[in-house]
């Protein structure tokens, strides 16, 4: 169990990553790769990177093979991630932000006790803590074990929860894509999120974003230099009971 101890400075430093780490994907996945059984969600992963990769291995064509065909998908979870972090951030100020890592996390003020394979307590000092999703973590954290690096708490990136059935229900009454990003949009994202998460182009998610926004389905609110789109309470309300429309 990792316990990582906060100041009030560090909890006014601690952030969320923009983004996947290449290096941290790189070294968690190759964990992975070395076992013979990974969890399901890995799994077509493992069998098409051992089918690919060369005999014997050389470590330079590993990344090759391994990392970048896949890092739509690496890029994908960490924002959906990312896009939970957000709207608990938004909910319940930093305290909501470290409630929402349950189960690989518990927040127990000033302590954040975190799932590892290590038993140690950290000082933040004063430096704050980047949250940093990984698509390839599962389970557990990971935290430099050198005190004088800056300290980044690695963890499993969150997805958000979905009814397959409804989602195509909601698809069929006003097509893919809008429907894609309203229920994307559950949790507060950036427009270049969306466009990831639903794989369309920037101009296509902006157009649908202000349809949606004249229906009154999604709102967009400021934040900083960019914007971040969530549904609205009818949005919400159409995409849960998207299900009696089967």
């Amino acid at each position: 169990m990792l316990r990582i101890h906060f100041t009030d400075t560090d909890l006014l430093n601690t952030r969320v990553a923009t983004g996947p780490d290449p290096q941290w994907e790189l070294v968690l996945s190759l964990r992975h790769l070395r076992r013979r059984v990974v969890p399901p969600r890995y799994g077509d992963w493992h069998r098409d990177v051992l089918a690919q990769l060369p005999h014997p291995r050389p470590p330079e064509a590993y990344r090759e093979v391994a990392i970048d065909p896949y890092w739509e998908d690496i890029r994908s979870s960490v924002d959906g991630d990312r896009a939970l972090r957000i709207r608990a951030l938004l909910d319940g100020g930093v305290n909501g932000l470290l409630r929402s890592y349950v189960p690989t996390m518990r927040w127990m003020p000033p302590t954040l006790h975190v799932r590892s394979a290590v038993d140690r307590d950290c000082d933040l000092r004063g430096r704050g803590l980047l949250l940093q999703p990984s698509h390839f973590c599962h389970g557990v954290g990971h935290l430099p074990e050198d005190p004088a690096a800056p300290p980044v708490l690695v963890h499993p990136a969150a997805q958000p929860q979905s009814d397959p059935a409804g989602d195509k229900a909601l698809a069929r009454l006003m097509g893919a894509t809008r429907a894609g990003i309203l229920i994307a949009a559950g949790t507060a994202c950036t427009s270049g999120e969306l466009a990831r998460r639903v794989g369309v182009s920037a101009p296509t998610v902006s157009h649908h974003l202000s349809a949606l926004r004249d229906a009154g389905l999604l709102r967009t609110v400021p934040n900083g230099t960019s914007a971040l789109h969530v549904r609205t309470r009818t949005g919400s309300a159409l995409v849960n009971s998207s299900c009696e429309f089967r």
